[in-house]
């Protein structure tokens, strides 16, 4: 069963400004219209099909909802047809669906149109087979809607890659780039030159590698789910494993140009150009003196990319031929679109990089091609996980990484496409409370702790409500790096303090949402210009009842990818910026670290505890009534993020939040 009445009750009621039983939806669809009365499947439900391929993923969740679909060529329960549907991006994908209290009718133009019907059908049904009735019709804002999975460092068995396959077909996501190269590993097997794969090249998790076989049946298996398949073979650059397994000093020698091209040709002989459409070369961090190549490398290696029937992408920024005006430029970082070239948006689409909370808000609010949808250039945007350093258990990737709210949170925002006035700022923090902007995050946030509960109870979604948090911040107070000096705050609030002759007064608008950034690490969505000093966060919790409240408390977080940020807190800390906590007065106490005190330097040793959101919440006492939360927040120059995140996740029944020095009863 799909869930219990209570559940998606919960469901149908979770967002804000829609009709009362609209859905909650993920994406939302771009028109809805709905209507009085409900359809309710019956058990045996008849399926009429124009093209039986439209039915394939249609009848398969069907029968995952526990009903029994049969093939009817009359009277049927849902009938799927082709014909011309509201497409105004001209993109695949487009479909229409109507549900009156006799049937549903699905209208599509092509086999992604169908497919994507099924996902809306799927989150309509409730435990009984039944959805509201009414109209949508729907089309993808950008045609490239995608996530990337770095496996060549970190080695993902099939059947956790398909996992993450089938989250993101759910949500309309319609890549998936295939990172399986890189410096401790080559990962795909090869006949014709099986020395790429030896063990002894691999310098994590030898061995573990995708057969052909494996290979061939993620591209089906992408397929029936409407989703592409991107390999990356990377090359010049992160090609040690590479170089090793075959004894290359050289990737700018023809004899390793050779070896490329071989292997290549074998990759595209496992699926045809219509199968596997496009090529990724990497081409991006060319480091030391054997990856080096000159001006003619990457010209003959597009040039046999395309030799068998596929089309190019590359890292930009990365190594460039400039007569290829042809070559898909996948952004990272923050670079700027090619004058020429199509190209494909991942800049700060880095999960490994970001929070539990501004993962969401940031992909929310982040603007696709800096543009509301798509067309001929702008392709649309790949959501990336890249964890280099060394992960233990392969489910950490997921535990570690934001990576289940990222993906239904790119789904939304790369189908529907982001207003043009939502603003980079945005990006690192939430907008302000009293803003239509902070008002549609508001919304969305309901549905997705509603697709947490539903879809998501037994995999790692680390996410909760923080729309109605609130905070004052004031600072930076000048510590001169001193990260130890104390200031008046921690002494007395009061509405402003005298400090050197300067006057410092709280900031004058409340802050919302549960992680801030006071200095955001890429340089969007701070609250505050010094590169230096102390700021001070306060917020109120009013508790219904004394009580122990699970909390997720955190400072600046380390980048799973290569550890910046570090080293890790010492015991005793929580952050080498010695930071603290205080409620109601009394210190919080930091975790005990399990691997206190780890340099930036160490990729080999694995994460275990050192962000809020993969370790055990810590534990914080509130009286009943009014509790006054105080967070010491210091900075140095040389340190990397500026920020904090505070949020009670246990049984927050009843929790009230103010950012006054002296609530009110």
């Amino acid at each position: 069963m799909i869930l219990s009445m209570k559940g998606f009750l919960g469901f149908l009621l979770i967002g804000v400004a829609m009709a009362a039983e609209t859905p909650a939806w993920i994406p939302m669809p771009r028109e809805v219209a709905m209507k009085e009365g409900r359809f309710t499947l019956p058990k045996d439900c008849g399926v009429q099909l124009e093209r039986p391929s439209d039915g394939t993923r249609l009848i398969g969740m069907l029968r995952e909802s526990g009903l029994a679909p049969t093939a009817s060529a009359t009277n049927a329960a849902i009938q799927v047809k082709r014909a011309a549907v509201r497409n105004p991006t001209g993109f695949p994908g487009a479909y229409q669906m109507e549900v009156s209290p006799d049937r549903i009718v699905i209208t599509t133009n092509d086999d992604l149109g169908a497919i994507h019907a099924t996902e809306t059908l799927r989150q309509a049904l409730d435990a009984e087979g039944s959805l509201p009735c009414g109209k949508i019709e729907d089309w993808p804002a950008f045609p490239v809607r995608g996530f990337m999975l770095d496996t060549g460092r970190n080695f993902q068995s099939v059947a956790l890659l398909k996992e993450q396959i089938e989250v993101m077909a759910r949500y309309k996501l319609n890549v998936f780039h295939f990172h399986f190269t890189d410096n401790p590993g080559w990962r795909l097997e090869s006949k014709v030159h099986p020395k790429v794969n030896d063990p002894a090249s691999m310098s994590r998790l030898p061995g573990k590698l995708y057969t052909q076989q494996d290979f061939r049946e993620l591209v089906k298996f992408c397929r029936e789910r409407g989703i592409t398949l991107v390999p990356e073979m990377d090359m010049p650059g992160h090609s040690e494993a590479f170089r090793k397994a075959l004894g290359i000093t050289s990737m700018n020698a023809p004899e390793t140009r050779r070896i490329l091209k071989d292997l290549l040709t074998e990759m595209t002989s496992l699926a045809t150009p219509e199968e596997m459409p496009f090529i990724h070369l990497g081409t991006d961090e060319v480091r030391g003196a054997a990856e080096k190549v000159d001006a003619t490398f990457l010209p003959e290696m597009a040039a046999h990319v395309r030799s068998l029937g596929r089309e190019v992408i590359g890292w930009h920024k990365g190594i460039e031929d400039p007569a290829d005006k042809k070559r898909i430029a996948q952004l990272w970082a923050r670079a700027s679109p090619l004058k020429e070239n199509p190209f494909i948006d991942s800049r700060s689409t880095y999960l490994n990089h970001m929070d539990a909370f501004d993962a969401v808000s940031c992909q929310f609010f982040q603007q696709s091609c800096r543009q509301p949808q798509g067309d001929a250039r702008a392709r649309g945007g790949i959501l990336c996980s890249w964890p280099d350093i060394r992960i233990e258990n392969e489910r950490d990737q997921l535990k570690q990484n934001p990576i289940y709210p990222g993906i239904v949170t790119f789904g939304e925002s790369l189908w529907r496409g982001v207003p043009v006035d939502d603003k980079e700022a945005y990006w690192g923090n939430l907008p302000a409370p009293d803003t239509k902007e902070f008002e549609r995050f508001r919304e969305f946030e309901g549905r997705l702790l509603a697709h947490k509960q539903r879809f998501f109870a037994d995999k790692e979604f680390p996410y909760v409500k923080q729309t109605d948090q609130r905070w004052k911040i004031i600072g930076p107070f000048p510590n001169g790096g001193d990260v130890m000096k104390e200031f008046p705050v921690e002494k007395l609030l009061e509405a402003s303090y005298s400090v050197d002759g300067r006057t410092f007064e709280w900031m004058n608008r409340d802050i919302a949402g549960a992680t801030v950034h006071l200095k955001h690490f890429f340089g969007f969505g701070g609250l505050v210009k010094e590169n230096e000093g102390t700021c001070y966060a306060l917020t109120q919790v009013w508790s219904p009842k004394e009580q122990d409240m699970p909390a997720w408390i955190g400072f600046p977080a380390t980048s799973r990818s290569d550890r910046r940020g570090g080293p890790t807190a010492a015991q005793g800390e929580w952050h080498q910026t010695k930071p603290w906590i205080r409620v109601n007065g009394n210190l919080v106490a930091p975790p005990v670290w399990k691997n206190p005190g780890v340099p930036i330097a160490s990729n080999e040793i694995p994460f275990t505890d050192e962000d809020y959101f993969f370790r055990p919440p810590s534990t914080i006492h509130l009286k009943q009534g009014w509790n006054e939360i105080l967070l010491k927040i210091p900075h140095r120059k040389s340190d990397w993020k500026w920020m904090f995140t505070f949020a009670p996740v246990g049984d927050t029944t009843g929790l009230r939040y103010s950012s006054s020095l002296v609530p009110q009863p």
